[in-house]
C-alpha cells in the first residue's frame, strides 16, 4: 500500500527571462502545471516585465488559481522582486523574516503554516546571498527560526547558493548529513546543486528529484527539484533520495556539488 504523499517544488525563475533571453511568464506557468505541486517556493519573481498588465507574482497568482504569499525584498521602478510561495491548500499563518546582511543584497524567507488534506505542515522558503560570509549569517538566522515553534513536520526548501564543502553548513537547519546531489544550475546544462528541499525530521522526505523536461531548460535559469513528502509518519518505506537521472549531466567534481 503506498502511502500518502503531497508534493513540494522549490523554482528560481529568473524574472520569468529564459535560456532564450525572452520574458515569458506563461512558460514558468506551463512548467508548474507539469509539476503538479501542493506547495510551490519561488525565487526571483518579478523585476522585469508587465503582462496583462499585472506584475509577474499577480500573474501567477491568477494562472496558478492558488492561494500565495507575496515576499519582495526589491522594488525596481514599478516592478518588485523576491521570494514568494503559492499552495492548494489553507494558508493557517505566515510572516516574513528578514535575512538581510548588509552591506550586501536585500534577502528574506517566508515561514508559514500550511493545511492540506487535514495535515499541518510548516514551511520555511528562502533565497540565500552569493557569499559565504553573508550565508553563515543567514543560516544562523534561520536556524533561530526553526526552533521557534516547532512542527510535526517542516519543509525547508530553496535556492542556498551553497555547493561543495560549504553544503555542510546546512545542517545546522536540518539538512541531512548526505544531501542528494541533484544539480539544477545552470538549467541547459547542470553543473551544480544549487536549489535544495529537505524535511525536518529528515524521513518525511520520501521522493526527491529535479524536473528536467525540454520546456524547464528553456523557461528558467534553473531547473525546478520536486520533493514528494509524506502526510504522516511511515515505516518500512525506503526513500528515493537523488538516485541518478537519465540522461546523466555532464561529471564534475564533486566539490561543485
Amino acid at each position: 500500500m503506498t502511502a500518502p504523499t503531497f508534493r513540494v517544488a522549490s523554482y528560481n525563475i529568473h524574472s520569468c527571462v529564459g535560456n532564450d533571453r525572452q520574458c515569458n511568464e506563461e512558460r514558468i506557468v506551463r512548467v508548474l502545471r507539469e509539476i503538479q505541486a501542493d506547495i510551490v517556493g519561488m525565487q526571483e519573481v518579478g523585476g522585469s516585465s508587465l503582462i496583462d498588465e499585472m506584475e509577474q507574482f499577480r500573474f501567477l497568482e491568477k494562472h496558478l488559481s492558488m492561494n500565495s504569499i507575496s515576499a519582495s525584498n526589491l522594488r525596481w521602478g514599478r516592478f518588485e522582486f523576491g521570494n514568494a510561495l503559492f499552495t492548494s491548500g489553507e494558508i493557517l499563518e505566515s510572516r516574513l523574516v528578514d535575512l538581510t546582511v548588509h552591506p550586501f543584497e536585500l534577502r528574506g524567507a517566508i515561514d508559514c503554516r500550511i493545511r492540506l488534506r487535514g495535515t499541518d505542515v510548516r514551511v520555511v522558503a528562502t533565497h540565500l546571498g552569493l557569499f559565504p560570509h553573508e550565508r553563515r549569517q543567514q543560516v544562523g538566522r534561520i536556524l533561530s527560526l526553526l526552533e521557534e515553534n516547532p512542527a510535526e513536520v517542516t519543509v525547508v526548501m530553496g535556492d542556498f547558493n551553497i555547493f561543495g564543502l560549504e553544503r555542510r553548513l546546512l545542517r545546522r537547519i536540518g539538512a541531512p548529513k548526505e544531501l542528494p546531489r541533484l544539480r539544477t544550475f545552470p538549467a541547459r546544462r547542470p553543473l551544480m546543486s544549487l536549489d535544495r528541499i529537505w524535511t525536518i525530521p529528515n524521513n518525511r522526505l520520501h521522493k526527491i528529484h529535479v524536473h528536467r523536461t525540454s520546456l524547464s531548460r528553456a523557461a528558467s535559469d534553473h531547473l525546478p527539484i520536486v520533493g514528494d513528502v509524506l502526510l504522516t509518519p511511515a515505516t518500512g518505506l525506503t526513500p528515493n533520495l537523488g538516485l541518478p537521472e537519465s540522461p546523466r549531466p555532464l561529471a564534475v567534481p564533486n566539490y561543485w556539488l
